[in-house]
């Protein structure tokens, strides 16, 4: 199966918080979307595999994802090296996405930045012809990084307005993880009511920037080609 876009997420959950309103805004444009989560958050404070695994099968029902995987590296240990590669490029190869989305480059949780350098390292590996594998050479033509806990100075923000409250249903999926009416022995600060007030001010505050409810940030390294400026900013018209 082609999958034309394709989300790696450290834990399940970021992925979702990071890219989930454009999943499902591609997802509902025809294109075939799945997410590939590197952990299976074994450290959480909060919950355990089994019921991660069940919150992450209901978020990706929500999402309608036509994939979902679990490359089991290890939680709080994601590495650079070879054979973290080498799933990675499997994935890659076998999929061929045309969009692939990861974490922005610095972040607070340290899965996050360390998944940065590794997926960029295997994205980039994947194109080699001559880095055998079974599958056939392959490397994405689009390269994006979502955000997650730091901010970042977006190249570009998606309209999500249309799509923000099926994201936000697809994160509070994770009952174990955020505020919910399932009890937590520990309260982390992802798990408090305040939280999700944060999520959507930042939701409305790139919405705003353009001229939308909501929107989600997006980095791009390549540099954006514009045809036509005026039909490109038509919504600053207004």
């Amino acid at each position: 199966m082609i999958i034309d876009v394709l989300a790696f997420s450290p834990h399940p959950d970021d992925a979702e918080m990071g890219c989930g309103g454009l999943l499902l805004k591609l997802k509902d444009k025809g294109y075939r979307t799945g997410i590939i989560d590197l952990t299976e958050a074994e450290l959480s404070t909060s919950g355990d595999i089994k019921t991660r695994k069940k919150e992450t099968e209901e978020a990706a029902k929500i999402l309608k994802l036509d994939v979902r995987e679990n490359l089991k590296l290890e939680d709080c240990n994601i590495n650079n090296d070879s054979e973290s590669r080498l799933k990675v490029i499997n994935v890659i190869r076998k999929y061929r996405p045309k969009l692939v989305m990861i974490p922005y480059l610095k972040d607070r949780h340290p899965d996050h930045e360390n998944s940065y350098r590794m997926l960029k390292g295997a994205i980039f590996i994947s194109g080699l012809e001559k880095f055998k594998t079974k599958l056939k050479s392959y490397r994405p033509g689009i390269v994006i990084n979502y955000m997650l806990s730091y901010q970042f100075k977006p190249s570009f923000i998606v309209d999500i307005s249309k799509y923000y409250k099926t994201k936000v249903e697809a994160v509070t999926a994770y009952k174990s993880q955020f505020y919910s009416d399932k009890e937590k022995k520990i309260v982390t600060h992802i798990a408090l009511k305040w939280y999700f007030d944060v999520i959507n001010s930042r939701g409305k505050f790139y919405g705003l920037k353009i001229k939308s409810e909501y929107g989600e940030p997006f980095f791009i390294e390549s540099d954006i080609k514009i045809e036509d400026p005026l039909d490109f900013f038509k919504y600053l018209f207004y």
